[in-house]
């Protein structure tokens, strides 16, 4: 029978339901033939289903395969670095801020649950060991010996009958610290020398020798399962000696990091899961066993057909890391069940259907590997597109953490800043990045944390510069909040830019910054002059009263003179000049008071004085220049601010700066100017020191008088105006010799409080 002229175009279904009644139409022998011919399509379609599964399997075996190396080769990396970071830790404080390196790793353990330990052990010799015994019993409150192993098994490790005190030894190292607290559990083997131990000292001893990551054997674990330690060694002065002979002596200990092999090589995909993985020597001759990690039960075949259709896979994966002593063994077993059985049944009842399902099947498969690839190809292409911008744009790009750890630096950001990308990651962006303003007289808001608290991009003001160990460069650019997947801002990224390349706006630039030198410098000058009239105020009068004294004796004395009956005419005359001469000195006096005065009241606003000591440095630094004068600084971080004149304060670091320059002066050698701030109490101190011939006792007493100088020069009035000044601000002002040889000004300052900050009064 054939189908009508009108029925459906798509007429599949139409079909299958009429496929009962075509049959029984049908002749028994065509009936025969088509049963014979239909099973065999049925058993073709099986089998190639068979063969596409497989071939879907063995790529998933392989996927498979490759995500386990690529993750463990990843979680090993994340190991060294651990490693690499508490050597840092421990070099830099030779195992002695335990906060810090609780801290370290508690956020390491908690982050990698593979890393169950970590820890710092010092070595011992054998001179010290009695008294670092009595030390760590003294600390523990417990007796704490160094002491040796004797059992052949791990189950014996709570048997004390197994543990003995290490007999005398030229030095050891006993396992002492164990981090995270979590590790406490192991607590019974603190002690343990492990440069001597079966298992470990081997990797400690090569740790020493060759200076570089080892790894122990592998040992059982208390609470089952394997494990193996990381081993770095650490040197005197953090640099390990040529020769290996020379690194046991200089050794002062090892860092020893614990690795749970079943939870390094625990897999999230399912695929993963139902694999055997073993980890085996890469040399035979090593005498390290293999560790099976994971053994899933295997499903069994009664059949020579399964185990021909659905045979096991068997891998060997090398890892790319030289020290790491193993190779993965992965296993599929063979899994007969994998085809469902109702396709047996479908491919004997409807080899048409079955085929059609089975080719939509392995399309789809095919399919959703493609797209997969596709996703994955385009997702590296992006990312390397992306990449390849980020480093190769002429712009400097820094992307950092909520808690301004560096993330990512691209390379004209790690040029800029003088550092290295890969010893960059992971630090805090104060010890790469320390940007300044130029000529700032109140305090500017720190960009970074403008950009955290409003969540909005923020420009680098147009005088921020980056001092980076006295390399000055200006820049420009913007901090960008970063948000993450769910929108919410994680960190940071910074883009800016050397202006130096920008030469017609470095030049306005340049302009712009010696008009504002000129304008502060002038600012200076006058209020100098105003606050020096206060202080004039007592010697005016001493200086008009030296005229006047003589004006009226000579005045006196002629009057005298014209008593007399015959006055002398040419004595009378010389002392009328002379009157006149004092008379014009006081006029004079009188003259120069009035040209140097000029009323305005001090204005008190928020003032950095770390800011200050930086724009008076930079007044000042050709006039350093030109006499040959080193400057150094050591400004504290997050100095509080105090409530001044911004001028007035300038004024009194000048005269200081030039007083100790006009110092060293008298001296011969290096000259050397030094200014540091720091906070003490509720007060700020900006100091300045030199090593010039300091001040005799006599000198240093009445420094401060006004019209007393040491200078031949001076009018005396320099030092009594900056006292003045750091009075009215309710401050004090100190000078006192150096031990080591030159003298010491500084002032100090209240911290500003708060009130003042919100009305901003101003005297």
């Amino acid at each position: 029978m054939t189908p009508s002229a009108h029925a459906p175009a798509n007429t599949g279904f139409f079909r299958i339901r009429q496929w009962p009644h075509i049959v029984k139409e049908l002749p028994w022998r065509v009936k025969g033939t088509f049963l014979l011919l239909w099973a065999l399509l049925s058993m073709a379609i099986l089998v190639v289903a068979i063969l596409l599964t497989e071939e879907s399997r063995q790529q998933q075996f392989d996927a498979a395969s490759l995500h386990i190396k690529k993750t463990l080769e990843e979680r090993l990396l994340i190991c060294e670095t651990a490693v690499y970071g508490f050597t840092e830790l421990s070099a830099a404080n030779y195992g002695m801020d335990k906060l810090r390196f609780r801290q370290y790793a508690q956020g390491i353990g908690n982050r990698y649950p593979y890393i169950y330990l970590m820890g710092f052990q010092p070595k011992v010799s054998l001179a010290e060991r009695e008294n670092y015994e009595a030390s760590i019993s003294f600390q523990r409150y417990q007796p704490f010996f160094i002491k040796d192993y004797q059992g052949n098994g791990d189950p014996g490790w709570l048997n004390s009958q197994l543990w003995r005190p290490s007999p005398a030894r030229p030095f050891y190292i006993p396992l002492v610290d164990a981090e995270p607290p979590s590790a406490n559990q192991y607590n019974f083997m603190q002690g343990l020398d492990i440069l001597q131990d079966a298992i470990l000292g081997p990797a400690v001893q090569r740790a020493i020798r060759s200076s570089e990551i080892e790894i122990t054997q592998p040992y059982q674990m208390r609470e089952g399962g394997h494990g193996f330690g990381f081993v770095k060694a650490i040197y005197a002065e953090g640099v390990a000696p040529t020769s290996p002979d020379e690194r046991i002596s200089a050794a002062i200990g090892v860092i020893t990091v614990g690795i749970k092999a079943e939870t390094l090589l625990a897999m999230q995909s399912g695929n993963a899961q139902q694999l055997s993985v073993r980890l085996t020597p890469t040399m035979p001759t090593q005498a390290m066993p293999a560790i099976t990690i994971r053994q899933p039960q295997a499903a069994t075949s009664n059949s020579w057909l399964g185990e021909l259709l659905f045979p096991a896979r068997y891998s060997e994966v090398s890892i790319d890391r030289d020290y790491f002593p193993y190779k993965l063994s992965i296993t599929r077993p063979t899994s007969p069940g994998h085809i469902p059985w109702y396709l047996y049944a479908l491919a004997m009842g409807a080899s048409a259907l079955i085929n059609a399902l089975l080719l939509l099947i392995a399309a789809s498969q095919h399919n959703e590997r493609l797209q997969s690839e596709h996703y994955h190809d385009t997702l590296h292409r992006e990312r390397q597109q992306a990449m390849v911008t980020l480093e190769n744009i002429d712009d400097a790009v820094l992307v950092m953490s909520r808690d301004l750890q560096v993330e990512y630096l691209n390379p004209k950001a790690a040029l800029l800043l003088n550092v290295s990308a890969p010893l960059a990651i992971g630090r805090q962006l104060g010890e790469i990045w320390r940007l300044r303003f130029d000529l700032a007289r109140e305090a500017v808001l720190d960009p970074l944390q403008t950009c955290l608290q409003t969540g909005q991009k923020v420009d680098l003001p147009e005088n921020a510069y980056i001092d980076q160990g006295g390399k000055v460069f200006y820049v420009e650019g913007t901090v960008s909040p970063l948000p993450g997947p769910d929108g919410i801002m994680r960190g940071l990224v910074i883009t800016f830019r050397d202006m130096a390349p920008l030469r017609q706006r470095m030049a306005e630039a340049l302009e712009r910054s010696e008009e504002r030198l000129k304008q502060h410098q002038a600012e200076l000058a006058r209020v100098a002059r105003i606050n020096t009239l206060g202080e004039m105020t007592s010697g005016i009068a001493h200086e008009i009263n030296q005229p006047l004294s003589a004006i009226v004796s000579y005045n006196e004395a002629c009057l005298g003179l014209l008593e007399d009956e015959e006055p002398d005419r040419i004595l009378l005359i010389s002392a009328l000049r002379s009157s006149v001469k004092q008379a014009q000195r006081a006029g004079h006096i009188v003259k120069k008071l009035r040209e140097f005065v000029a009323s305005k009241q001090a204005e008190f606003v928020p003032v950095d004085l770390n800011q200050a000591v930086l724009n008076i440095v930079t007044l000042i630094e050709p006039e350093l220049r030109g006499h040959q004068v080193q400057v150094k600084t050591d400004l504290a971080a997050a100095l509080p601010l105090v409530f001044a004149d911004t001028i007035q304060v300038e004024q009194v670091i000048l005269n200081l700066c030039k007083n100790a320059m006009e110092a060293m002066m008298e001296t011969e050698g290096e000259h050397r100017l030094f200014l540091y701030s720091e906070q003490r109490g509720n007060r700020v101190r900006i100091g300045v020191r030199d090593n010039g011939p300091g001040m005799p006792e006599e000198v240093r007493s009445r420094i401060f008088q006004p019209f007393f100088s040491s200078k031949s020069q001076g009018m005396g009035l320099g030092l009594t105006i900056s006292h003045t000044i750091i009075e009215n601000m309710e401050g004090v002002l100190c000078a006192d010799n150096l031990p080591s040889g030159g003298a010491e000004f500084y002032f100090e300052l209240p911290v500003m409080n708060t009130p003042y900050e919100s009305e901003g009064v101003s005297v």
